[in-house]
């Protein structure tokens, strides 16, 4: 499998997927973070524009592609001249469009991009939030996410209805289902979500997981309108 796609479109010629470690290696691209953005600059003949990730909650409007944007963790875009892309290695990318196509956007969220409101922020730059269609590409599963109750508090202290998204194991220790929290999220908005529910670090053969090996090479997912 070369790529990871929703099971039907965020909006009206929004094309969205995540290219997985398949794609990478048949088309012999190194896929660490600085050769991507050096390298693999373009897709479909459409510039990809990055970001310099920092587990923040800023967002940032683009029209034109440039070099990636510094300290930003969201994009939102109205051009049909390029790509939005975020890079990760089990934390989430989430892609937005409202239904009719004319806005859409990234997200690179952790667990502190979330207690930060980094999908609330995004979502509070779409002009039309009123038809709101999202996709949670691949990132870390619960079985797999193991931590403690200093995160289980701050997100409890944010919203207690986070707890739904934590199982506990033994004392002061969790195990965290980010991508359920993230839905939470989104549906709490009234946004209409699709999720992946694919384990970044038990797909060995197509994933990328920093937790299961330090990798430095990224997974990366893209939304953009099609001409």
């Amino acid at each position: 499998m070369l790529e990871m796609t929703p099971d039907y479109s965020l909006g009206n010629n929004i094309r969205c997927l995540t290219l997985t470690k398949n794609f990478f290696d048949l088309n012999k691209i190194d896929s660490t973070k600085d050769s991507l953005f050096s390298d693999f600059t373009s897709y479909k003949n459409l510039p990809i524009q990055y970001m310099d990730q920092v587990h923040g909650n800023r967002i940032q409007e683009i029209s034109l592609a440039s070099s990636p944007v510094k300290q930003t963790d969201a994009m939102i875009s109205r051009s049909s001249d390029l790509i939005l892309g975020v890079l990760t290695a089990d934390c989430l990318p989430i892609a937005i469009s409202n239904r009719n196509g004319s806005e859409f956007a990234i997200i690179h969220a952790g667990w502190r991009g979330l207690l930060s409101g980094i999908i609330e922020r995004c979502l509070s730059n779409f002009i039309d939030s009123t038809n709101l269609f999202a996709w949670i590409g691949p990132s870390i599963s619960s079985e797999h996410y193991e931590v403690g109750s200093d995160l289980y508090d701050a997100f409890l202290l944010s919203d207690e209805n986070s707890e739904s998204h934590f199982k506990k194991l033994k004392s002061g220790k969790w195990l965290f289902n980010i991508q359920g929290e993230a839905e939470r999220i989104l549906r709490k908005h009234k946004v209409k979500v699709q999720n992946s529910g694919e384990c970044s670090y038990s797909n060995e053969d197509l994933l990328y997981s920093y937790r299961r090996n330090q990798t430095q090479n990224r997974l990366l997912t893209i939304i953009w309108r099609s001409k």
